[in-house]
């Protein structure tokens, strides 16, 4: 089961079946009750993980103490990988299980192995890497340069698209879902308030139904 999930992340696609042996080699599964802590922002990282099930949700503190949520991880996406290649390798945020969770925990080492023996493997690392760095300059971008309403209408559409359906269940609580977007708790409620009255989306007890998707395209080419 655990070398299924491997097969199906696209950091593992170019491994063989021995590479990808090797590359689980000492990977352990992990259990997560909601609200644990899996590491802690500027621990020492030995591991990257692959989530089985559940929500991961990775805060960064600023120096005043107060917490933002840089991403939640959902089944079968990896984090934390771009950290063994660091000189001293430290985690640059901290993960929380949203929900009851489980984690796959995998040696950075292992990995390391076989990266350097094999520079197709090594390329293709880099390509991973990229397409990341890529993500997250996009990211850098919405949260920088749009206003909140953008912000939840360009979720509410990337949510859509990626499970290609207009009804939704949200993934997290709507202040940490917020905190992802940059937008204070209060706004939020406001936002989602809006777009209800106006018959955009509907909320149906935990289900969110997005009734109007080009209403939302007109709010991200306005914005």
């Amino acid at each position: 089961m655990s070398l299924d999930i491997l097969r199906n992340c696209p950091l593992f696609a170019a491994l063989n079946a021995a590479q990808l042996a090797a590359a689980a080699s000492g990977l352990r599964r992990q259990s997560l009750a909601a609200g644990t802590v899996l590491f802690h922002q500027n621990d020492a990282a030995a591991h990257y993980y692959i989530v089985e099930h559940g929500l991961i949700e990775l805060d960064r503190l600023s120096p005043d103490g107060s917490g933002k949520v840089i991403e939640l991880i959902g089944p079968g996406e990896l984090f934390a990988e771009a950290v063994m290649f660091m000189n001293l390798p430290r985690y640059p945020v901290t993960a929380r299980a949203v929900d009851d969770s489980a984690v796959l925990v995998l040696r950075n080492i292992a990995l390391l192995d076989l990266l350097t023996t094999d520079n197709t493997l090594a390329l293709h690392m880099l390509g991973h890497l990229s397409m990341r760095l890529h993500h997250l300059v996009q990211e850098i971008e919405t949260l920088t340069l749009h206003d909140a309403r953008y912000r939840l209408a360009n979720y509410l559409l990337g949510e859509c698209e990626r499970r290609d359906t207009t009804r939704l269940t949200l993934p997290a609580p709507k202040q940490v879902i917020a905190s992802r977007l940059g937008i204070k708790p209060e706004t939020f409620s406001r936002l989602m308030h809006s777009l209800r009255s106006t018959g955009v989306i509907d909320v149906r007890g935990a289900t969110l139904v997005v009734n109007d998707l080009a209403v939302l395209r007109n709010l991200l080419d306005s914005g």
